[in-house]
């Protein structure tokens, strides 16, 4: 999913855009279908979907110390 996540904002200018026009806020990808990719509805899943595009966001963002 990371490689998927990275291609997908590195190919796509408007995307990436978006991604880091969040700034440094937490992102959260809200379901109650999903406990692994999303917070499970109640915050008590892993929301790795969030936590990729927070490592990527990071990873492009011209503020982050290389």
């Amino acid at each position: 999913m990371r490689k998927a996540v990275r291609a997908k904002v590195t190919q796509h200018a408007d995307v990436r855009e978006t991604l880091l026009a969040t700034g440094s806020a937490r992102i959260v990808e809200h379901t109650t279908n999903d406990r692994y990719w999303a917070d499970g509805g109640d915050g008590s899943g892993k929301n790795m979907l969030g936590r990729i595009l927070m490592e990527v966001r990071d990873e492009l963002s011209p503020n982050t110390p290389t």
